[in-house]
């Protein structure tokens, strides 16, 4: 924990105001640490299953997610998170040629959504996400056009008065679907449409005025791979500082991303993160233009000390070139599907805290300490310092923890996270003279959580080193 004493203050802007900073992209990264993404619930799509007209925000929950929570953010923000994408699909939620209004409803929910995410004083990425009528063929290009045009003037329209902590994001993914080349990195006519709706995307926010004209964006490759081709065809616009590349990386695939033949659980070779990190480094950190990582992850696969090992490996070789990264968390965490889940957002319970410490740790010095300003529609408070002179920390310049949740332990004592910044655990926290009821069942009181996992007639119980504790 000595390498955090270089720590600086994170300045909060108001969010909603209308100062915006006339920063470039490559200014504004740097202040991005580590992200996480809001998958699987704003970009969920059950056409078949509901009726759009009668409940425009029920596709929120219908791939199994909960409603989105401020605590929610609240929490990550805590763990150290500073960065949060909300990827979102407007199908289904848009009317008829030529206007493709967007339901009232559905624009207030993602509205409140980003609104979670700023209220953390850290930045958010709102993006168009799962979307069929962008899919990267030439015989859609024109109406495709139309559609992105008249759904990013209402967005921006929407969000005109947010500052710099506001990303829009063109595309995700952007792909000839069901095509041979889908996957492999494009071809001609994958490229030539990705190139033409980027183009036509940082044109429509920027004729939009306001905000929106230093508005930071992000653009795509194909399918916003690192495959050589999908690089080389990639069109950067030039005089535009405030663009950013946006790329994604599940490496290695067999141990990330792979759920058949040939995945792997154990992490033992860097060497494809090590190809990815040079290709992007080559081809635009060394340029001089700002990438950011849009989705990374491992999924689950019973091996949570080999995520660790992973994440920060991962994050020390992006970090290291400046790129910062936004973990995919699609709330999963069993099943044959893809588990990528990380935190339990009906508990707020970190399901996988290895793997946080994983991506904290490969932060180095890198992640920033900030006061974090809690808002709620009554009240707003500030969270307050602790009692310094009752923890090992206070000597090495950390403040003592308010709770007694561990996340990473090394030879000076049990750290823990709040609002962003290391602390201490104190040593209240490992008092084995604490009477608890789960004593006079033959389980320990827990020592190191305040994480509830499971309620029953007895009360409310933890998990510490694999074992029941109250």
């Amino acid at each position: 924990m000595k390498i955090l004493n270089t720590l600086s203050l994170l300045s909060l802007a108001v969010i909603g105001s209308k100062a915006m900073k006339n920063i470039s992209s490559k200014e504004l990264v740097k202040d991005l640490t580590i992200g996480w993404s809001l998958g699987n619930t704003l970009d969920a799509t059950c056409f078949e299953t509901l009726d759009y007209n009668k409940n425009p925000i029920a596709s929120e929950t219908c791939w199994g997610n909960v409603k989105t929570t401020q605590e929610l953010y609240y929490k990550l923000s805590d763990l150290g998170f500073n960065t949060f994408r909300i990827p979102t699909t407007w199908s289904g939620h848009f009317g008829n040629a030529p206007d493709y209004k967007i339901n009232d409803q559905w624009m207030k929910r993602v509205r409140e959504i980003v609104d979670y995410a700023l209220n953390t004083g850290g930045y958010a990425i709102l993006n168009i996400h799962h979307e069929t009528w962008n899919h990267a063929f030439q015989k859609n290009l024109d109406s495709a056009k139309k559609i992105l045009v008249a759904i990013w003037k209402q967005i921006a329209a929407e969000f005109a008065d947010y500052d710099e902590h506001l990303i829009f994001e063109g595309m995700n993914e952007p792909r000839k679907v069901g095509d041979a080349n889908e996957w492999n990195g494009g071809d001609y006519e994958g490229w030539s449409f990705v190139n033409e709706m980027n183009d036509l995307f940082v044109k429509t926010i920027r004729a939009t005025g306001g905000n929106n004209a230093l508005r930071h964006l992000m653009i795509p490759t194909y399918a916003a791979c690192v495959m050589d081709n999908a690089v080389n065809n990639f069109k950067f616009p030039s005089g535009d500082d405030k663009v950013i590349v946006s790329l994604h990386s599940y490496s290695p695939y067999n141990f990330a991303l792979n759920n058949g033949a040939g995945a792997i659980s154990n992490f033992y070779d860097g060497s494809e993160i090590d190809w990815v990190m040079n290709i992007i480094n080559s081809n635009f950190i060394s340029k001089g233009i700002p990438v950011i990582i849009g989705e990374f992850g491992a999924m689950n696969r019973n091996n949570e000390d080999d995520r660790e090992r992973w994440a920060e490996y991962y994050i020390k070789k992006a970090t290291s070139l400046g790129i910062p990264c936004v973990i995919w968390d699609n709330g999963y965490f069993e099943g044959e599907g893809e588990r990528f889940g990380l935190i339990n957002r009906s508990t707020l319970q970190v399901v996988y805290p290895k793997l946080v410490n994983g991506l904290i740790k490969g932060l180095g010095n890198s992640i920033k300490t900030r006061t974090t300003v809690r808002k709620t529609t009554t009240t707003t408070s500030q969270s307050q310092p602790t009692n310094d002179n009752s923890c090992f920390s206070v000597n090495l310049g950390y403040s003592c923890c308010n709770g007694c949740e561990v996340v990473y332990t090394d030879s000076d004592g049990k750290w823990g996270v709040e609002n962003g910044n290391w602390c201490g655990i104190k040593s209240s926290c490992n008092s084995a003279s604490r009477n608890c009821w789960s004593e006079r069942l033959g389980y320990p009181c827990c020592q190191s959580t305040s994480s509830i996992v499971y309620t029953d007639n007895d009360g409310k119980w933890g998990v510490e080193n694999g074992n029941w504790c109250e």
